[in-house]
């Protein structure tokens, strides 16, 4: 019976699994905030910051209490502002900037676990807060030969201009400091949408003016052809001018006048900066002038004119 006691245990440890010795408890402290970002824009102070999703032990983030915003100005007793808890990932939020014109402050944010103990202060982000950005008027779109320009109303100093595509979302297209500006990138039968927005500084901006929109439209001539010259030769007046430059030429209409008759059209949309008159008659006195065509009809005004001699 002695052995009965020394194989029961044994028994019974060869039944269960091994324990390791015991772990000290997860302290979920949120992992730092470090993108950490802040502007001006309008009338609010805009904060942006991606909201972590670990802890400081690479383990998940089960639950956040709470998220703090520091205001530190020089001399002053810091500001803490509780914001709203957002998911993890990319965040946004906004306090008013009237607390804050003319001072110079620093900002950043900290997120408190589970268990009530809080991340390290973020990345700070320093702003010397100006009185709001009004934005401007709304733009002013025209179609013009060349593109879209665009003219509006604003106190400056400068503006960045956001473009649309038909029912696209609206990207920066240019910073400037004027207006009017001339957007050169437009196709003639497509819709855009603009919108024009006033910056001081790179973290310093105003709201976005309303909206405008425009389908440009090609109602524009080519240039008018130049350097047009008759030759005469025993068969034919052989004709020649400087090629037009348009992209969207499609050719040039002829004209001629005999012995001081009124002008009429011998050919249409010629392709080439030349042309062979073969339907002449000795000794008659011919006038030419030509005119250029693009490819949705329109025509410019007709050359200068050249006259020659048919021999």
């Amino acid at each position: 019976m002695k052995l009965a006691v020394p194989v029961l245990v044994a028994g019974l440890l060869s039944g269960c699994g091994y324990v390791g010795p015991p772990q000290p408890p997860t302290l979920d402290i949120p992992a730092t905030i470090a993108d950490f970002r802040a502007g001006e824009y309008g009338e609010n102070i805009e904060i942006a910051f991606t909201m972590p999703s670990t802890t400081t032990e690479a383990l998940p983030l089960e639950n956040v209490r709470s998220l703090e915003l520091r205001i530190r100005e020089n001399g002053a007793q810091d500001k803490i502002v509780m914001l709203p808890v957002p998911i993890p990932g990319p965040a946004t939020s906004e306090v008013p900037v009237r607390d804050w014109i003319g001072k110079s402050i620093t900002l950043s944010v900290r997120v408190t676990g589970p268990k009530g103990k809080a991340s390290i202060w973020s990345n700070p982000a320093a702003l010397t807060v100006i009185p709001p950005l009004p934005p401007p008027s709304t733009p002013k779109p025209q179609n013009v030969d060349g593109g879209v320009q665009l003219a509006w109303t604003g106190t400056g100093p400068r503006y960045r201009i956001f473009r649309a595509e038909a029912d696209g979302l609206p990207a920066p297209l240019t910073d400037t400091e004027r207006s009017p500006y001339l957007d050169a990138t437009t196709l003639f039968g497509t819709r855009y949408r603009y919108m024009v927005q006033t910056i001081a500084a790179d973290n310093q901006w105003s709201l976005v003016s309303a909206e405008a929109e425009i389908t440009p439209v090609d109602t524009f001539a080519p240039a008018i052809p130049e350097g047009l010259s008759a030759v005469p030769t025993p068969q034919s007046i052989e004709l020649s001018w400087t090629r037009n430059t348009e992209t969207d030429l499609r050719g040039y209409n002829i004209l001629r006048s005999t012995d001081g008759a009124p002008f009429v059209t011998i050919a249409t949309l010629v392709d080439v900066p030349a042309y062979s008159d073969s339907k002449i008659e000795p000794g008659k006195k011919y006038r030419y002038t030509v005119s250029a065509v693009d490819l949705t009809g329109n025509e410019s005004a007709p050359s200068a004119i050249t006259e020659a001699t048919a021999q």
